[in-house]
């Protein structure tokens, strides 16, 4: 049981009472507890190591493990990896290690035991609970190796990040698999959260266990399940899929609307910086894993610098948008360099962040223009560790393909709906298949939220008879079983195997809500995605693309 005092998010974490007891000695307690409906298991030998730090900082939570009878051993501090190594030197090769954090309240003997098993049976090298894909909640977790693989991590691994982390060099080098237990059945509890990172995730743990008579002998199903009904937590996790190892939600929420008054059809305004950091909050908590923005959406990236402030900083990976308005086409290229400067500067403030996961091109002209400093002062950044993933937005299809073509791309936003036939006739689908480890968001599912509308709010375009159309997406939509015209719109870019996820933005929290919801809904099937594309008219760019709408029509969508 890895343990110290010295967290960043939550000072001294570690100490904070739960039912008596510091929480990280509970952790340690419930870790090594007998499960009483396990007592015919087989009598293995085991034992429990509180592994804390030598740094002095965790003296005082040293002091209190021992004084409640664990074993206490400390070693390095921030080589957590050199720490479980010298913890297990006296063991032999063969002997079964399993690492738990003190964090993490629910995991128990019972648990633990069951993982052992499980590990010994499956003849790997590393088995862990692999969140989401294991169904337990965020914090009921627990990996298995041996010493001897513990070792040889210990002498290869020389990445800070694998020594702070212990498994990830392991599950990457050696034989792994995921354990999910078998008492879990076909339950999925991913969109809860049981560990302690910040204020609000100790009050849930305080009040999991309020009321609980034995909380170092509570098993963790029945805590689980405790955890489930709590007043004000998820219901249910929106889609994802698994893309290089990691989950990418099928609903990404769009930011624009909460920076800035934006939309054809929003009645609604913007909302409050309250409302706005709840909106995103509460589409985390669903399991949305990202967040669109950009420098030119309002005040977007402050709102989400507040949002994701403490722990919710690591729940939800933040797209932004590259800012170069201002260039003429004749800027230099210390002028050129300057801007990208300022622009990822900029919100790397507005974002409380000090490096960016994903930037993108706000304009794919941009990558060429200034004979490409832009797009070059953007790769320097990357390679300096400032940016972590590139990409572009995108407006048209040869643009996309232009894109798909540049190996230093891996994440590409493109304006895809019902109505727009030019993606697919231009051959990005395909494309796109070629490239699986590019990340492919759709944004516009609702056009700015005006399919969702009756025709007198759709965009004048010259013969585009909007009300015929409007009537086979109603029709479509009956045909299909879909609940709404809504419904029918959100699933399509979900049914595409090369689509990631939809951008979809809200201006309300009911709005959120019913875009969570519909998220969920039965995706469709190849055959009705064929019947959309042959019975819609196709619609001119005009219609298609916002920046082609007259003034009048925005003007009148919102007054």
């Amino acid at each position: 049981m890895q343990a110290r005092t010295s967290s960043s998010r939550l000072p001294a974490k570690a100490l904070l009472p739960i039912e008596g007891y510091p929480s990280a000695v509970l952790a340690t307690l419930r870790a090594g507890n007998r499960d009483a409906a396990n007592q015919n298991a087989p009598n293995r030998e085991h034992g429990t190591i509180f592994a804390t730090s030598d740094d002095s900082s965790d003296d005082e939570l040293a002091r209190q493990a021992r004084e409640r009878g664990l074993t206490v051993f400390r070693g390095p501090l921030h080589d957590v990896l050199g720490r479980y190594y010298l913890a297990c030197a006296q063991f032999p090769d063969d002997c079964t290690v399993i690492r738990v954090t003190a964090d993490n309240m629910l995991p128990d003997g019972g648990f633990l035991r069951g993982l052992a098993e499980a590990f010994t049976a499956a003849g790997v090298d590393y088995m862990g609970t692999d969140w989401p894909l294991c169904g337990l909640p965020y914090g009921l977790s627990g990996e298995a190796f041996s010493v001897s693989v513990l070792r040889k991590a210990h002498r290869e691994a020389t990445d800070a990040s694998d020594r702070e982390h212990v498994g990830p060099w392991i599950k990457r080098n050696c034989r792994s698999t995921f354990y999910r237990p078998q008492g879990l059945g076909s339950a999925d509890f991913s969109h809860l959260r049981c560990t302690i990172d910040d204020e609000e995730d100790y009050r849930r743990m305080v009040c999991l266990f309020d009321q609980v008579a034995d909380p170092i002998g509570v098993r963790w199903h029945d805590l689980l399940h405790k955890l489930a009904r709590l007043p004000g937590e998820p219901t249910f996790r929106v889609p994802y899929r698994i893309i290089a190892g990691r989950a990418h939600s099928e609903l990404t929420l769009g930011t624009a609307q909460l920076g800035m008054e934006y939309g054809a059809v929003n009645d609604h305004g913007q909302p409050s910086t309250g409302q706005a950091v709840a909106i995103v909050r509460k589409a985390i908590a669903h399991g949305v894993t990202a967040v669109d923005t950009g420098r030119v959406y309002g005040t977007a990236e402050e709102i989400l610098g507040k949002a994701l402030s403490g722990a919710w900083s690591s729940r939800a990976e933040v797209i932004t948008k590259l800012d170069l308005s201002g260039l003429t086409a004749d800027a230099s290229e210390a002028q050129v360099r300057s801007r990208v400067d300022a622009s990822i500067a900029l919100s790397c403030r507005a974002l409380g962040r000090s490096r960016l996961t994903v930037v993108l091109l706000h304009r794919w002209q941009d990558r060429g223009a200034w004979q490409g400093t832009a797009w070059h002062r953007l790769l320097e950044l990357r390679e300096a560790g400032t940016i972590a993933v590139l990409g572009a937005s995108v407006y048209q299809p040869q643009e996309a393909l232009e894109a798909l073509d540049d190996p230093a791309l891996e994440h590409l936003q493109i304006p895809l709906n019902v109505l727009d036939w030019r993606w697919e006739a231009a051959g990005v689908d395909r494309v796109a298949l070629r490239r699986p480890e590019v990340i492919v968001h759709a944004r516009s599912a609702l056009l700015q939220g005006v399919l969702a509308h009756p025709p007198n709010r759709w965009p004048n375009a010259e013969d585009f008879r909007a009300v015929e159309c409007s009537q086979i997406l109603e029709r479509l939509a009956q045909q299909f079983g879909r609940e709404s015209v809504t419904d029918l719109c959100l699933a399509y870019p979900r049914s595409l195997g090369w689509v990631t996820s939809a951008v979809v933005g809200c201006e309300t929290a009911e709005q959120l809500e019913e875009n969570l919801r519909l998220s969920r809904t039965a995706k469709l099937s190849a055959e009705q995605c064929r019947v959309l594309r042959q019975e819609l008219p196709r619609a001119p760019e005009k219609f298609l693309n916002p920046s082609k709408w007259t003034k009048q029509h925005e003007y009148s969508a919102k007054h």
